[in-house]
């Protein structure tokens, strides 16, 4: 039976570079894994980059897991039925919480002769953890944004601490201890999914199956959780640029990924391009003001002619972020360059209503 191993965490906590690595290195074992991504919108750079990596990718759009669950159970028979692999994975989207109880207690307990649910993951950006979720009061949260992202935490069964790459020896301990302390009953791993450092370890897990005993579900007021959501504002857009001039991708993504340091955008939780030309593909994140190259089929010499796909997670109205994509483009007529077939969607998530509440 193909097995399913679930990712949950914060935007920007590396969920989609875990997915790939996970999904290459489990087919290099000869398995066959499908990936499945989600969010609130369409036009998804989760779901273009597997599918550049070779990997079958999938998505469930227009909301999260929970919300969408006949979707995502659809999706997952769909998958098996079209091409009955070893492994799904899926990634929900980032402000999602109250997974256990809406949507692996439900697979497990209604659907367990369609897919058999093997881990619960969730990510916890280590980097994130070191400038921002210390000064929170993840104990006894308050602030919505704080009720979110410790309940993310404390439902989790297993907790992943990811980037570890950009950590010293004494900061992964100290992630350890703190997030210890917030759930003390916590499977903890460290992984990087860049080095692969505890990728092989916690892959061989997941196949053997955590206990998921989620009888206990962790409480969460669904008016605070809707309200943690609404502060972020949500925009997926894509566009071609020419240019008269041959052009490094590399070179082009990065001083346009440094525009998201701009106060009018507040915190930025995420930020991903990806771009596309005939020889290959690059994809650049910006998170907590670091900005990551995840190189696809690197793309050979100059180019006059790329696609761009952008998704922006930011705590901002969504025109904030319409306003300076606009900037961007404006800047880059001003270098020589056309801007042709822009489309756009932005939004502020609904509140949250499960399908199994």
């Amino acid at each position: 039976m193909t097995k399913l191993i679930l990712l949950g965490g914060f935007l920007g906590s590396g969920k989609t570079t875990f997915m790939v690595q996970a999904a290459s290195a489990l087919e290099k074992r000869g398995l066959k894994v499908s990936v499945i991504s989600n969010d609130q919108g369409d036009t998804l750079v989760d779901t273009m980059f597997p599918m550049l990596e070779g990997i079958d990718s999938h998505e469930v759009s227009g909301g999260c897991f929970c919300c969408r669950f006949p979707d995502f159970l659809e999706t997952v028979k769909s998958v098996i039925s079209e091409r009955e692999p070893d492994v799904i994975i899926a990634e929900a989207v980032g402000s999602c919480t109250d997974l256990a109880a809406t949507v692996v207690n439900p697979m497990i307990q209604f659907h367990s002769d369609t897919v058999e649910v093997k881990a619960f993951l969730t990510l916890v950006d280590g980097l994130r953890l070191q400038k921002e979720y210390l000064e929170m009061d993840l104990f006894r949260p308050l602030q919505a944004g704080e009720v979110l992202v410790s309940h993310q935490i404390r439902e989790s069964e297993v907790l992943v601490v990811s980037k570890t790459d950009l950590l010293d020896d004494s900061q992964k301990e100290g992630a350890a201890g703190f997030l210890g302390r917030l759930n003390p009953s916590v499977d903890l791993r460290l992984c990087s999914a860049r080095t692969g450092e505890g990728m092989d370890e916690l892959l061989d897990a997941c196949l053997k199956g955590f206990p998921l005993d989620f009888s206990e579900r962790i409480p969460i007021d669904y008016d605070v959780y809707a309200a943690a959501e609404a502060e972020y504002g949500w925009y997926n857009g894509s566009w071609i640029i020419e240019g008269s001039d041959d052009t490094d991708p590399m070179e082009f993504s990065f001083p346009l990924m440094e525009s998201f340091r701009n106060p009018e955008l507040g915190d930025v939780a995420h930020a991903k391009i990806l771009l596309t030309t005939p020889s290959g593909a690059l994809k650049v994140s910006y998170v907590m003001g670091h900005i990551q190259a995840d190189e696809i089929n690197v793309p050979e010499g100059m180019v006059r002619e790329m696609q761009v796909v952008l998704n922006v997670r930011s705590a901002c109205p969504p025109e904030n972020i319409e306003n300076h994509v606009l900037g961007i483009h404006r800047d880059l007529e001003k270098r020589g360059f056309k801007v042709r077939d822009y489309s756009w969607n932005s939004l502020v998530p609904s509140p949250p209503e499960p399908y199994y509440s």
